[in-house]
């Protein structure tokens, strides 16, 4: 006879339906305030905008010689010269006018006086008995070799926007820009608990029967590659009452998700339903239309977001990447909680049981004369796609089209 938590089940669900699930119940954190040093890789918790134009002055772009408008009888010489009026270096105030008639020397980056129409590189003029002798023919180049004020940025221009990560780049426009501190959403702190009376922690002995827990090292990992902080894992036998005492310990903890590995399943042992009902939880799906994920949970358990993972390491990969990661990115508040999904050949044959339902499988993705190629991943592999194999099919050959999450950059 089933156990009546299990009889009012939900249905299952597809992957897109189990992902809006998890959003609508799924909201990101409060924000912080951290010094600009220490936020690369938060994610913005507001737009922020520049607070003054770049460049803030007329500057040159090259070293050479500033000059006044000429008039245009000058250009019929095939050279002109120029009494030098002074030098302007960079890091000067600025202030200097510049006559008709006159040049002044100029360093790159430096401010261009008053009255100065374009700037000639040093290579193309010479100096001769404190005057600037320079080509006409120069004068007609399109190319002034001075930046405007605000021609790079304007004032008020978003440099960041609300759910970006912070890359180096955008703390470089910040801290130019007179930020020394930004706001950032907070990051997710998760709990990790690993099921099965066969578990030895890591650094342990396994005796007979017995292996080393990995899924608390996987997850933290993972965990920590979504911006989040494993604030701890542990490995619990399979013992309802102990679980339930170890499970309400750190639902008092009050971490951001709990995330259990093992324990789902219809056999005797498979006591993460059972337990997750005892606490109170509320189950939005147990299982899904998919491969793996047929023994899965999600639910709230007072109002934490707690997924169950099967126990295997590669299903909880599979199931992290596309289950919990979205998640843990709507928290740390990015503005797309979920990757698109973009298409690649296949390299290699794939061979299925059978098909009706969608199939996860880790892959090894990179550009090969410039198109996306993947396979499925081998042992060794460090895993960086996951391949979306449709559920029409049971065959894949060499050459065809799949599609792929992509989950790191630099292919």
């Amino acid at each position: 006879m089933q156990k009546a938590s299990r009889l009012k089940d939900p249905p299952s669900l597809s992957l897109e339906e189990a992902r809006r699930a998890i959003l609508a119940h799924v909201a990101p954190l409060a924000g912080q305030r951290i010094p600009l040093a220490r936020a690369l890789g938060r994610v913005a918790a507001r737009s922020l905008k520049s607070t003054s134009p770049k460049p803030s002055f007329d500057q040159s772009t090259r070293d050479g010689y500033c000059l006044a408008d000429i008039p245009a009888e000058f250009a019929e010489y095939p050279e002109i010269s120029l009494p030098l009026a002074g030098e302007i270096a960079a890091g000067d105030r600025g202030g200097d006018e510049l006559l008709p008639g006159q040049a002044f020397r100029i360093m790159t980056g430096a401010p261009v006086p008053r009255g100065c129409s374009r700037v000639l590189p040093f290579e193309v003029c010479r100096e001769q008995e404190g005057r600037v002798v320079l080509p006409a023919a120069e004068l007609r180049r399109r190319e002034k070799f001075i930046r405007r004020r605000g021609s790079d940025l304007a004032a008020g221009r978003v440099l960041v926007r609300k759910g970006q990560v912070l890359a180096a780049d955008h703390l470089l426009m910040l801290v130019e820009n007179g930020y020394a501190s930004v706001e950032v959403y907070r990051r997710p702190a998760v709990e990790v608990l690993c099921t099965g009376s066969e578990l030895v922690s890591p650094g342990g002995r396994p005796g007979a029967g017995q292996k080393i827990s990995g899924n608390g090292i996987l997850l933290s990992a993972l965990v920590a590659t979504m911006g989040g902080t494993c604030s701890g894992t542990a490995a619990v036998p399979d013992q309802v009452d102990e679980l339930v005492a170890v499970l309400g310990e750190r639902i008092a903890a009050r971490p951001q998700m709990i995330i259990t590995t093992g324990g789902m399943g219809p056999g005797k042992f498979d006591l993460v339903q059972e337990v997750f009902a005892r606490l109170g939880g509320r189950t939005i799906y147990s299982r899904l239309r998919m491969r793996p994920g047929r023994s899965t949970l999600f639910g709230l358990v007072d109002d934490i977001p707690f997924f169950g993972l099967p126990g295997p390491p590669p299903a909880v990969r599979l199931l992290f990447h596309e289950l919990v990661a979205p998640a843990l990115r709507r928290l740390a508040g990015m503005r797309r909680p979920v990757p698109p999904a973009v298409p690649a050949r296949l390299q290699g044959e794939i061979r299925l049981a059978r098909a009706g339902r969608l199939n996860l499988k880790a892959g090894v993705a990179r550009l090969e004369r410039g198109q996306l190629v993947a396979r499925v991943a081998g042992r060794t592999d460090a895993v960086n796609a996951i391949l979306l194999l449709a559920a029409n099919r049971k065959h894949f050959r060499t050459g065809d089209r799949v599609m792929v999450h992509l989950l790191a950059q630099g292919l």
